[in-house]
C-alpha cells in the first residue's frame, strides 16, 4: 500500500512539473512575440505609410493627368517643321492628323510621328512637345541619289531604297539605274538594294573622276555594269575592279580628246585580258549628216 502510494504521489509531481513546464513555454512564446512585434511595429507602420502615401500621390498624378488633357493651358498654339525641303509644312500637318488647338498633352507623339513618316518625302521624324503650347517635329527627308526603273521611275535615295514615283514636279537632274526588274525589288529586296548602292558607289565613283562626261544611265546586267553618258557614249565595265577600269576609261578619254577622236563604245570587260580596253569609235553617216537633218550615226 505504501508502495502504490508513493508511486501515485510521484505521477502527480510528473504531471505537475509537465504543467509548469508547458505555462513557462507559452510565456516566453509570448513573451519573444511582444519583442518580436515591438520590433516590427515601426517598420510596419512606415510601410503602411508609404503606402498611403504613394496611393495618394498616384491618385494626385492621374487627376493631374486628366485635368491637363482637357486644360485650354495646354492646347498647341505654334506648330513648326524642321528639315523638310520637298515636303510642305501643310502636307506634313495633313500626313500628320495635326492642327491647332489640339492638347499637347493627350496628343500620341508616337503616332504622329508615324504617320508623318507616310509621306513620301520623309524618312524619319521626331516630335518634340514644348510647353506649354508648342509642337516642333524634326524632319529627315530620303535624299535622292538616283532614279530607278521599276516599270515606273523611282526616286532612289542614298541607302538604295526607292521611296516614291517621280513626278513632273520633283524636276531632278539625276542618273537612272536600268536592268532591275519591279518583281526582284519586292521578291528579292535585300538582294537588289544591295544591288543599288553598288550601283550608286559606282556613280559616285565616276563622277569624282570623269567630271566633264556627265553620267545618264546605268545599266545593270548579269555580266555587270554599263555606263552611258549623256552624250550617248557606252562605258563598258563588266565586273569588279571598277578603280583600275575608271582611271584606264580616263587615259583613253584624253588619247581620244588628242586625236580629236569620239568613242561610241568603251570596253573594259574583258575578262581574258582585264588590263586590255576596245574602243569603238563614233562616225558620222554622210547620208544623214546634220546639214542634210539626219543624225550623228555609231
Amino acid at each position: 500500500m505504501q508502495c502504490a502510494r508513493k508511486r501515485e504521489g510521484k505521477k502527480k509531481m510528473i504531471f505537475r512539473a509537465k504543467k509548469n513546464r508547458r505555462r513557462v513555454d507559452v510565456a516566453k512564446k509570448t513573451a519573444e512575440l511582444k519583442a518580436v512585434a515591438s520590433t516590427l511595429a515601426p517598420t510596419l507602420f512606415r510601410v503602411l505609410g508609404a503606402i498611403v502615401a504613394s496611393a495618394a500621390i498616384a491618385f494626385g498624378a492621374y487627376s493631374l493627368l486628366q485635368w491637363a488633357r482637357q486644360s485650354p493651358r495646354f492646347a498647341i498654339t505654334r506648330l513648326t517643321f524642321n528639315g523638310n525641303e520637298h515636303a510642305s509644312d501643310a502636307e506634313l500637318t495633313r500626313f500628320g492628323g495635326l492642327q491647332l488647338g489640339q492638347n499637347l498633352v493627350a496628343m500620341d507623339a508616337l503616332a504622329v510621328e508615324r504617320l508623318v513618316a507616310t509621306h513620301p518625302w520623309v524618312k524619319a521624324a521626331r516630335v518634340d512637345r514644348r510647353f506649354p503650347d508648342r509642337l516642333e517635329v524634326q524632319i529627315t527627308e530620303h535624299r535622292p541619289a538616283a532614279m530607278v526603273s521599276l516599270g515606273d521611275l523611282y526616286l532612289l535615295d542614298e541607302d538604295g531604297e526607292p521611296f516614291k514615283r517621280v513626278q513632273p514636279s520633283d524636276a531632278l537632274d539625276l542618273p537612272i539605274v536600268t536592268g532591275v526588274e519591279r518583281e526582284d525589288c519586292v521578291a528579292r529586296h535585300d538582294e537588289t538594294v544591295l544591288r543599288l548602292t553598288t550601283a550608286l558607289a559606282l556613280a559616285r565613283a565616276y563622277s569624282a573622276s570623269a567630271k566633264g562626261n556627265p553620267l545618264s544611265e546605268i545599266h545593270l546586267e548579269l555580266e555587270g555594269v554599263t555606263l552611258i553618258t549623256a552624250d550617248g557614249e557606252h562605258v563598258q565595265l563588266g565586273e569588279g575592279a571598277w578603280p583600275e577600269k575608271l582611271e584606264r576609261l580616263a587615259r583613253v578619254r584624253q588619247e581620244l580628246k588628242a586625236r580629236a577622236l569620239t568613242a561610241a563604245v568603251i570596253r573594259l570587260d574583258n575578262r581574258a585580258r582585264p588590263s586590255s580596253v576596245t574602243v569603238s569609235l563614233q562616225t558620222i553617216n554622210p547620208a544623214a549628216s546634220p546639214e542634210r537633218g539626219g543624225r550623228p550615226g555609231k
